[in-house]
């Protein structure tokens, strides 16, 4: 292979077996990345925009697992609590921080498919900072905020870059430069959710901001807080 011209031009001049040796040496690895990247993305993609048409309310969890039949019992309760088919209630756990739950996450916000997102409180702070969460100020009903006062997370949240600081112009806006609000709640503390939790391990949760169902996503909130099966 001539190193003066191009990869054309060499292409060119090679039979059909070293014009497959050469393919194979040079572009077979980084086209098999690309086509498994791009495999990936669609399947995401796919799966996180043709769920259920009908359903009242997703719960997205990071980091936990559900025994099976409290699971089970959870759905069939909050299905009753929401009116809806069990088919249409969904608790998503078992899924894991990184790259992969990252994609995830933006798919099925971009999507407005979130209702109530679960998870441990370093990746609460971080979610909320992007402006992720309701302020449960106004998402919760007066009464369930006030029982839950001492369940309260108050974090920062996310704020609109602003040009017009001419009083201060250093100031960052941005991820977690928002007002310090009460985005979430310590789900791990309700009687219900330690019943069905496999890892007994400390998790936050909160009302997603586009949520197309507030009033569910608050009505599951009220139900893992309280006592019984």
């Amino acid at each position: 292979m001539d190193e003066h011209k191009s990869a054309y031009e060499n292409m060119k001049e090679m039979t059909g077996a070293e014009r497959f040796r050469y393919f194979r040496e040079y572009y077979l690895v980084r086209t098999l990345v690309i086509l498994a990247a791009a495999g990936l993305i669609f399947h995401l993609a796919w799966h996180y925009t043709h769920l259920p048409g009908e359903c009242v309310f997703y719960g997205f969890v990071f980091n936990d697992m559900y025994e099976a039949d409290g699971k089970a019992r959870a759905v069939r309760n909050l299905a009753e609590l929401m009116q809806a088919g069990e088919e249409q209630v969904l608790l998503d756990e078992g899924h894991d921080m990184g790259k992969d739950g990252d994609l995830q996450i933006a798919t099925l916000l971009a999507n407005e498919r979130l209702d109530l997102i679960i998870c441990p409180r370093d990746t609460f702070e971080k979610l909320a900072g992007e402006g992720t969460f309701a302020n449960l100020t106004e998402a919760l009903d007066e009464q369930i905020f006030t029982e839950l006062e001492e369940q309260l997370v108050y974090c920062a949240g996310y704020e609109e870059q602003d040009l017009s600081y001419a009083e201060d112009p250093f100031h960052e806006a941005g991820n977690g430069a928002g007002e310090v609000l009460p985005y979430g709640i310590v789900i791990s503390e309700g009687d219900r959710y330690r019943a069905i939790s496999m890892t007994g391990d400390e998790f936050l949760c909160g009302i997603v901001a586009n949520s197309r169902h507030t009033d569910n996503a608050e009505a599951a909130i009220a139900y893992f807080m309280s006592t019984g099966e």
